[in-house]
């Protein structure tokens, strides 16, 4: 997948400096902008109407979120009847000023997925991007904080973005950092910077930092992607098997255990967490949990497929041999004659992982396509190919 999507590189600047700490405003950013989201692209993503649902298609007005009842009805299609967004009703509330929001919008739009993809290998992170359409002054939240560092790029129209004072230390989801909207905004601070964004802009928010965001023209559009780390808490569910299988570690405490008692178990459960954490196998662990953090992105190649044509792999357990001016196929204490006509092709398949149809005719072109398809044929009949 082509990575080139940014006009210039996240240098170190930064990431010594901004990443996971301070907000960054980049104006120009990303490459050809219209061909990732438009008015226009929106229009033809939210048609593709079987594809959406009250899990990723939200509406809000004036910092409320629209029961999906209210902007949905019964659809009947090759899935069977289902509740999905109703044309007429969400343009209504369009209308009125209610935003949209589109979550993993990267499933839906492969220019987004090549985003997502270039900001995973820049970060190490796990990315999600929800798309947020707006009309001007009316606002869909209020201050407030994400749980992972958020890349917001522009698309359509302008937003003015508000950067308040505090930052949240290390949210997560859970309900510790379920804040009401009264006490984000007591909590956010003071405004401390305005951040205008215009089609092609990006602007960096590190987890924990508050603020929000106001359009101030109609259509605006813009692309939220969401980076979360590996984290010590993600870590301790990955090696919860060896607790598991820690002898101590499934002993009974007593319940009626003085404090003595209780200060030697401490001393040993600390004895033995560190008996269990610090090992090659445990830190190969964690090795293999960050590399293995970010999502793996892959796109369809049907095309390529097609141009290479038909793929064999090839049966490992049978090997090709040529013994007294004669070819064969040895397979344990088996061996099978293969007719001269086919020796070479079939000596030049045994000695590959796999081919493919229009390899073996561009390879052996002084070699009829009759030849090769009986030759194919026959090694897929003995199981030679799979």
């Amino acid at each position: 997948m082509s990575n080139k999507v940014f006009k210039e590189p996240f240098d170190n600047n930064f990431f010594s400096n901004h990443f996971g700490k301070k907000y960054l405003h980049k104006k120009d950013f990303l490459i050809d902008v219209k061909s990732f989201v438009s008015l226009k692209i929106l229009d033809d993503m939210l048609s593709k109407s079987n594809i959406w649902n009250n899990h990723n298609f939200i509406m809000m007005l004036d910092q409320k979120k629209i029961n999906y009842n209210d902007y949905s009805s019964m659809s009947i299609d090759i899935t069977g009847n289902n509740i999905r967004p109703d044309v007429d009703k969400v343009q209504r509330l369009v209308s009125k000023g209610a935003s949209i929001i589109l979550n993993d919008i990267e499933k839906y739009n492969t220019n987004l997925l090549k985003i997502s993809d270039e900001l995973q290998r820049l970060t190490q992170g796990r990315c999600q991007g929800n798309l947020y359409f707006s009309m001007a002054s009316h606002k869909a939240f209020g201050p407030h904080f994400d749980l992972h560092d958020v890349f917001a790029i522009h698309f359509e129209g302008e937003k003015v973005w508000n950067i308040y004072q505090n930052i949240e230390a290390s949210p997560i989801n859970h309900p510790v950092f379920r804040i009401s909207p009264d006490e984000r905004i007591k909590r956010a601070g003071k405004l401390i910077d305005q951040v205008t964004l215009r089609p092609g802009d990006l602007l960096y928010i590190p987890r924990g930092q508050y603020h929000d965001a106001l359009a101030s023209k109609n259509g605006a559009i813009h692309v939220a992607f969401g980076l979360t780390y590996f984290k010590a808490i993600d870590f301790m569910s990955t090696i919860w098997e060896k607790f598991i299988l820690n002898d101590f570690m499934r002993n009974d405490i007593g319940l009626n255990s003085n404090e003595e008692e209780m200060r030697s178990f401490l001393k040993r459960f600390s004895k033995e967490i560190s008996n269990i954490v610090n090992t090659e196998e445990t830190l190969e662990i964690l090795k293999s949990n960050i590399k293995n953090w970010p999502y793996k992105i892959k796109e369809y190649s049907i095309n390529n497929l097609v141009l290479k044509g038909i793929r064999y792999d090839i049966e490992k357990s049978v090997r090709f041999e040529k013994k007294d001016n004669k070819s064969y196929l040895i397979s344990g204490k088996n061996a099978v004659e293969v007719p001269q006509k086919y020796s070479q092709l079939t000596e030049y398949i045994l000695d590959k992982e796999f081919v493919t149809y229009n390899h073996l005719l561009e390879e052996f072109k002084d070699t009829s396509k009759k030849v090769i398809n009986e030759c194919l044929e026959n090694l897929s009949k003995m199981k030679v190919l799979k």
